[in-house]
């Protein structure tokens, strides 16, 4: 009887253990934070002399039980909690992504090398739309993963390799903020204020001097907008207030006629992207094919605001498009600016064509000036005064010049709907490395990279985690279908007794799926290098449970130490991700 009471007690010890973990008192206020360096170390005490008890990795997401100072204790296992420096790792307390993510709001980032390439989307198989240099005076901070960071600078927005620039926290004056928003100068416009006591500020920003106060509906002249701030002028006083007390009154009927009429426009090429800005960058809103007319609502730098399907709008590149009635580009337009050789032994040839002859061979970095653009090729002007031809998407360009991009991958994966699922999370780690690395870590990692190259690319992207967090195995399959995805990815690391096993596995479950699967594993093995372990059926539940095409990953073994230590890198991690994207594609293009 004493040796079971015993026993009882040390169970109910162990349990009230584990799970205390999850007891939100322990927990300070359910803080998360995200490792922000390459490799971290965990220490039994607060000081940088304590005794090293684990490592942790970055991108990796853990639970803050405890803080002292500078320092803070993250619970590492449910058995193993220690201390790291609070100045290397950054908060995620909503659990939006576990990497480490900055957010936009204060923050730039440093270049450290001349012309640093800027891509539309964050791998090397995405077009370069622009360059920055070293001296460049403000670059914007907007997002990044683990091997890229997406930014704005004088109009260019890319990613550019995380590699070659630094971040930093954005340092801000006392009452007068760098402003991150745009401001819109406003003409002939009004707002009437909606409460009383309202402050007029000296800048757009609550910590600046109050000018004055305004009464609700009072009625105030309009000069600007910045964000949610607006430039107004009353009675001898120009300053700032927040635009939620304030209602903006329609132009006044004069200014109406310098709007020009709806023009009416044809569009000429297959599949013309929708965008949400007139940026090819801009999200994919919609997909319009050749031979659709739509209405034109406004132009800018040579792209189209449109309205199309009774009343929907977006903008369209310009260039596509047939208009009647209104004066547009033609086919062959002049064109500020210049344009920049991205590769070596670039051929410049004598008419627009891949059929005509090469003239010259420019090298990376050489820059010529725009004379004009014909059919997706820029003429430019050479250094001995004659004039060729370039293909416009295989170089960059400078100034106010139109980016010609030609379609890509991204046209087969615009506007599909993938589920990705990252295997794992929570209590369940998974496959545990010969070094003690965690699958459900690894399988994070690819799957936030792969999304982004997806969400770069125009496709709509879910994801059955975003952090490390449990979720059960029938749910995954359960949310493909529930969006009524066009594919279900399940990632996966694998390991086995065997540690001579190596190499990469591709798991479908129906006739239907050995297509798409034959596609990606192909381009697996093509870009990880791993050895391979061919296509093969299955019957697991996440591929059964599915009603869309779907496969299971599995990217490598990590039970074996030279797979893992492969796998855990960030290159092989951007590889992996760029194949999946690639043999998506792939796939997308054939069916």
């Amino acid at each position: 009887m004493g040796h079971k009471v015993h026993s009882f007690l040390i169970a109910l010890l162990l349990f009230s253990t584990i799970f205390s973990f999850l007891d939100p008192s322990t927990v300070q206020a359910n803080r998360t934070v995200v490792v922000a360096t390459d490799v971290l170390n965990v220490r039994e005490t607060p000081d940088a002399n304590g005794v090293i008890i684990s490592k942790v990795q970055r991108g990796e997401s853990y639970p803050v039980v405890d803080s002292q100072g500078e320092w803070l204790k993250i619970q590492v296992t449910s058995s193993k909690a220690g201390w790291v420096a609070s100045f290397l790792v950054t908060e995620s307390s909503d659990g939006a992504r576990s990497t480490a993510s900055r957010s936009s709001d204060g923050a730039n980032v440093q270049i450290l090398t001349d012309d640093l390439r800027v891509r539309s989307g964050p791998g090397t198989n995405f077009s370069v739309v622009g360059f920055l240099h070293a001296s460049a005076p403000s670059v914007q901070y907007l997002e990044e993963n683990e091997n890229w960071v997406k930014v704005h600078s004088d109009g260019v927005e890319g990613w550019v390799s995380k590699e070659f620039v630094t971040i930093l926290a954005k340092k801000k004056k006392k009452s007068q903020p760098e402003p991150t928003e745009s401001t819109e100068e406003s003409e002939g416009q009004s707002a009437t204020i909606t409460t009383d006591g309202l402050n007029i500020r000296s800048e757009p920003s609550t910590q600046s001097e109050v000018l004055g106060t305004l009464t609700s509906g009072q009625e105030v002249e309009l000069l600007a907008i910045r964000g949610d701030w607006l430039n107004i002028s009353y009675d001898g006083t120009v300053g700032w207030i927040h635009s939620d007390y304030a209602n903006i009154n329609e132009p006044p009927s004069g200014t109406q006629a310098s709007i020009s009429p709806k023009a009416e426009a044809t569009i000429k090429v297959a599949g013309l992207n929708v965008r949400s800005e007139p940026t090819l960058n801009g999200k994919v809103l919609d997909q319009l094919p050749q031979g659709t007319t739509v209405s034109i609502i406004s132009e800018k730098n040579n792209w189209c605001e449109i309205e199309y399907d009774n009343g929907k709008t977006g903008w369209i590149a310009g260039w596509f498009l047939e208009k009647s009635g209104v004066s547009s580009p033609t086919p062959s337009q002049s064109s500020d600016g210049t344009i920049v050789i991205v590769d070596d032994a670039t051929n410049i040839r004598s008419a627009p064509s891949t059929d005509s002859k090469v003239i010259l061979r420019a090298d990376e970095g050489e820059e010529f000036s725009i004379v004009t653009v014909e059919d997706n090729w820029y003429k430019i002007k050479l250094q001995d005064g004659s004039e060729g031809y370039v293909a416009g998407w295989i170089v960059a360009t400078k100034g106010n010049a139109t980016s010609i991009k030609r379609a890509g991958a991204e046209q087969y994966l615009s506007n599909r709907v993938i589920v990705i699922d990252p295997g794992h999370g929570g209590r369940d780690v998974g496959a545990i490395g010969a070094q003690g690395t965690f699958e459900k870590d690894l399988t994070l990692r690819t799957a936030l990279l792969l999304q982004d190259k997806l969400k770069a690319a125009g496709a709509t992207v879910y994801m059955t985690r975003m952090s490390d967090t449990s979720v059960p195995l029938q749910s995954r399959p359960q949310m493909a279908n529930y969006h009524g995805a066009d594919i279900f990815l399940s990632i996966h690391y694998d390991s086995i007794d065997d540690t001579s096993v190596t190499g990469t596995t591709t798991y479908y479950y129906g006739p239907s799926d050995q297509d798409l699967a034959d596609s990606v594993h192909s381009s697996l093995v093509q870009f990880t290098n791993l050895r391979d372990r061919e296509v093969r059926q299955e019957n697991y539940l996440v591929l059964r449970e599915s009603m869309q095409p779907s496969l299971l990953l599995e990217l490598g073994y990590i039970s074996n130490r030279g797979e893992e230590i492969t796998v855990l890198s960030g290159d092989f991690q951007e590889r992996a991700s760029t194949a999946i994207y690639q043999g998506l594609a792939q796939y997308f293009r054939g069916n």
